[in-house]
């Protein structure tokens, strides 16, 4: 708190967003292009290999709290990461795009909203494995078990899975890019 660079860490943290968002677009630019020359949509790119590396710091920010003894902080810390990256992370670019009036092209729905149903379907098995079994038995308080951490992998290997044979099966059948538009 009060050592001889505490005056530097505003600056500090401002320079962690610097490089959290260079290295965030030069990560986007290769795995697009990757995708672009091996032919792997790119909504496939962005769940198995994107979103594993994001949630990497995450996942150990997670373990640590439950290490200790914190559980419920570490399930309100999944479900807060997704929150902001979903509200913030494409509402905030999508926002500042459009009041700078450039439209912003969102390609391959299909492809989206097969993702957003197996999305779901991921929550609503979550749901029911932290809370619907608490209730079920009586209980005031959800237990996340071996087995039922265990049963929430498979659930993510086989969406992982069902999302891989879905967007590979409906190769060929892309839908055109929307322009979503620019209001105000």
């Amino acid at each position: 708190h009060d050592g001889p660079f505490a005056a530097w860490y505003p600056m500090t943290f401002v320079m962690s967003f610097v490089w959290v968002s260079a290295f965030s677009m030069v990560i986007a630019a290769v795995v697009s292009h990757w995708g672009e020359l091996s032919g792997v949509p790119r909504a496939f790119l962005g769940l198995a290999i994107i979103s594993i590396g994001a949630e990497v710091p995450d996942t150990i920010q997670s373990v640590t709290v439950a290490r200790r003894g914190y559980g419920s902080m570490a399930v309100s810390n999944s479900f807060g990461s997704q929150i902001i990256n979903i509200l913030l992370g494409l509402g905030m670019p999508w926002a500042i795009s459009n009041c700078a009036g450039q439209p912003i092209s969102i390609v391959h729905v299909a492809d989206i909203h097969r993702m957003g149903s197996l999305q779901a379907l991921n929550v609503a098995v979550l749901s029911f494995a932290l809370l619907g079994l608490a209730l079920l038995r009586g209980r005031d308080k959800a237990v996340l078990t071996r087995s039922k951490g265990f049963a929430l992998l498979a659930m993510y290997v086989l969406a992982v899975g069902s999302y891989s044979v879905m967007s590979f099966a409906g190769r060929g059948t892309r839908d055109r890019p929307v322009a979503v538009p620019v209001h105000g």
